[in-house]
């Protein structure tokens, strides 16, 4: 097949945009989640551009240290987790629909929100749960739609041994250094003053594995823009200023992963991309897998202004016609 046929081959294989409209569930509108047995899989490698601090524990005094795991396959290596990812990820997905909403609708995005959803959307506590991104993501209160939730993270560790990637007091360098929160600059400055971390150096590679299930073009063009937005927010402690990353997507397919995040970091070892994208097998348990590859991938990211404007006539089918 050629890129478009099969383009056209990959898309047929998702679901409709229909499926992310919002139901009335007991006088409320929630976008509960229509399972079936699609799938799409998305594989690639993020790299550090600069420092990264990826943390899930609290700090020690005025210490914080990076989240490591210790002998996985012969190296000590640094731990991005799922929850991490998936936290920055989705309010890039929703900051990106916010302007999409306003340039492509010429509606204040918290106008339409309360009128197609019943509320003004606000992090955590007041989302609608009725939108494509509460779809996707679910929300995050338990037991208000949290499990709704389609979208499947995978913890992942740096490619790199920590003894080399990981900025530490055993580094010539040593651990870095900042202001401590509060700071009262009246008062003579002191070792507790400070706060020191540790921090992943640039370059560092980290292999993810993300599944979307009963994906929509929408969910995976939108996922797609969104990982490069979140890539220039930053991710982990520190993100303001920390934690940016570049994004090489390998592949976007319509069947499961026949591989692991710790196969992957095999595979990069080698620093051999053309037989790590070797190794990425797919396989569906509905049809034979459709798969894109490096540029085409493009392709998708290319159509997510047409599949938001096809999620706005169903959402909205009377000012369709």
């Amino acid at each position: 097949m050629n890129n478009s046929e099969r383009f056209d081959a990959f898309v047929n294989q998702l679901c409709d945009v229909e499926t992310l409209v919002p139901r009335d569930v007991k006088k409320k509108k929630i976008a509960k989640a229509i399972y079936t047995r699609n799938i799409a899989t998305i594989v690639g490698i993020k790299t550090t551009t600069g420092r990264f601090l990826p943390v899930s524990h609290e700090g020690y005094s005025n210490e914080t240290y990076v989240d490591k795991v210790y002998e996985l396959l012969g190296r000590d290596r640094a731990e991005f987790i799922g929850r991490k990812l998936k936290g920055i990820e989705r309010r890039a997905h929703m900051t990106l629909f916010r302007e999409m909403i306003e340039s492509e609708n010429k509606t204040e995005w918290r106008q339409f929100f309360e009128n197609n959803f019943g509320k003004e959307c606000m992090i955590p506590d007041n989302l609608c749960i009725a939108c494509w991104n509460c779809s996707l993501f679910g929300g995050l209160e338990p037991g208000k739609g949290a499990t709704f939730s389609r979208i499947r993270y995978f913890d992942t560790f740096s490619v790199e041994d920590s003894a080399t990637c990981i900025q530490t007091d055993d580094s010539p360098e040593q651990m870095a250094i900042g202001n401590t929160v509060g700071e009262d600059l009246s008062v003579e400055r002191s070792e507790a003053s400070f706060h020191r971390y540790e921090y992943v150096k640039a370059g560092t590679r980290f292999p993810f594995i993300t599944i979307i299930e009963s994906p929509t073009l929408l969910d995976v063009a939108g996922y797609l823009m969104s990982v490069k937005l979140a890539d220039q927010h930053g991710y982990g402690k520190y993100s303001a200023n920390h934690g940016k990353f570049t994004t090489q997507f390998l592949a976007v397919s319509t069947g499961y992963p026949m591989f692991s995040v710790l196969d992957m970091l095999k595979w990069a070892e080698a620093d051999d991309n053309s037989q790590l994208k070797a190794n990425l097998k797919f396989e569906s348990a509905l049809n034979e897998p459709v798969t894109i590859l490096d540029d085409e991938i493009e392709l998708i990211q290319g159509k997510l202004n047409e599949a938001f404007q096809s999620y706005m006539k169903v959402l909205n089918p009377a000012e369709g016609t």
